[in-house]
């Protein structure tokens, strides 16, 4: 008679570890399902640089990383989701309508007034997830309770439950989210990882990098005529017809393996130096002493 009275304390507090159990393991999905749409979001393309970032606008903006997730973790696991699953059953208890949802917003940041030419203020992203969960017919609603039965409190009040991926949900539904910046600005595309061999752009294989800085340095480029006073200081006479403020530009990486490399380590392939292409640079080059800026010796 021990046995038998405590089996039915055991099966009961059995069946309710499962299920709670089965609560959590499925909890923990519809947050991983949260995540992952942000994490899988930061591999997408953001930019065309200098200023075009509608990929990273029309990324939030269609809810792109939600709808992945959504077909991803249809059946609350994303390993082996397939497009139009269906939840996901366990002993107890069963999991659908897993939804996440992304939209602007959360934390952002702002280009400084030397920048605000070539990047732009995207903001950030912030998800939000939910799913359902039931309580599987195989589930006892009643058991040994009642007037005159063991138990007094009835066994389970089988109602759906609205799980939230962050926080728990209120009368307005799961309102918690979590926010992620996105786009760091870098040289990310094809193109905009290319070298630019030219001074002066023509034939640059690198047009985003070479267009960015120029309008950065468009930005600042002194107007005021300083630029040819520090050319006049340094070499003493600036050739005619050679505004020093002019923009140049040239990008190498540090090993070049598709041409073999620089081939004369003791010149710096950025700087013209001297056998410039461009003949004002030698002519400058020149004329400079040992001394700093290339200024006369005293």
């Amino acid at each position: 008679m021990e046995l038998a009275l405590g089996l039915l304390v055991f099966i009961t507090v059995l069946m309710f570890g499962i299920h709670f159990a089965e609560i959590g393991y499925l909890s923990l999905k519809v947050t991983e399902a949260n995540a992952s749409a942000m994490w899988h979001a930061t591999a997408a393309r953001m930019h065309e640089l200098p200023g075009n970032f509608s990929h990273v606008n029309n990324l939030i903006s269609g809810n792109r990383p939600g709808q992945a997730a959504n077909g991803l973790y249809a059946d609350f696991d994303g390993r082996t989701s397939k497009s139009g699953g269906s939840g996901s059953s366990q002993l107890f208890t069963r999991g659908q309508g897993l939804q996440v949802t992304c939209e602007a917003g959360g934390p952002s940041f702002a280009p400084v007034g030397t920048t605000d030419s070539v990047y732009s203020d995207t903001g950030g992203m912030v998800c939000r997830s939910e799913a359902v969960f039931q309580v599987l017919p195989v589930f006892p609603r009643g058991f040994m309770e009642g007037n005159g039965g063991f138990f007094k409190e009835r066994h389970y009040e089988a109602t759906d439950l609205t799980i939230c991926g962050v926080n728990r949900g209120g009368s307005g539904g799961c309102q918690g989210q979590i926010g992620i910046l996105l786009d760091d600005w870098a040289l990310a595309t094809r193109d905009e990882l290319r070298e630019c061999n030219v001074l002066d752009g023509s034939g640059c294989n690198n047009s985003p990098y070479y267009r960015s800085t120029n309008l950065v340095y468009d930005q600042h480029v002194a107007t005021n005529g300083s630029a040819r006073a520090l050319a006049q200081q340094s070499v003493m006479s600036v050739p005619g017809g050679f505004d020093p403020a002019t923009f140049y530009h040239s990008f190498r990486v540090f090993e070049d393996r598709e041409n073999g490399g620089d081939s004369d380590p003791g010149n710096w392939v950025t700087t013209p130096g001297t056998d410039s292409p461009t003949t004002e640079y030698d002519s400058s080059y020149s004329a400079r002493e040992n001394c700093w800026l290339g200024l006369r010796c005293n």
